[in-house]
């Protein structure tokens, strides 16, 4: 814990023999990075799907339908 408190908040990384063994990262940075992949699995799949055909939909039709919740 002593290794964690001297990085005053930033990364740090443990080291087995030289080689990285795992890193430890600020609460607020690992909520960032999973937010970042997050989206670029969403900007992939829109990618993905940029070609395909639109469906043009009322919304207060579909409200009133219950279709939607």
């Amino acid at each position: 814990m002593g290794t964690l408190r001297e990085g005053n908040g930033e990364t740090v990384v443990i080291l087995n023999r030289n080689e990285p063994a795992f890193y430890a990262v600020p609460p607020e940075v690992y909520e960032a990075m999973l937010e970042m992949i997050d989206d670029m699995s969403l900007a992939e799949t829109i990618r993905a799907r940029r070609d395909e055909p639109a469906i043009e939909v009322d919304i207060d039709e579909l409200l009133q339908q219950g279709n939607l919740q």
